[in-house]
């Protein structure tokens, strides 16, 4: 299911999975309860030369999927 963002005029941004069909609807805010619009967002993409939550880290530094996981999970990304 996608994560989708959204940014409460109230409360602020905050992100939702919801399945594609639900993708145009509004998503309720979770501390206040208004319908919030979904907003436009670049795609979180890994794989890239860079350093990043999803990209390869920098030089032998830790990080990218492996940060997110932890270290020694069964994913596939992490062997």
């Amino acid at each position: 299911m996608p994560l989708y963002d959204y940014a409460c005029a109230d409360c602020g941004p905050f992100r939702a999975f919801r399945p594609m069909s639900e993708s145009a609807l509004p998503q309720p805010c979770p501390r206040c309860g208004s319908a919030v619009p979904r907003r436009l967002a670049a795609p979180m993409l890994g794989g890239g030369e860079g350093a990043g939550w999803l990209g390869r880290p920098a030089g032998n530094a830790r990080g990218g999927w492996r940060a997110a996981c932890g270290f020694g999970c069964n994913h596939l990304h992490c062997r």
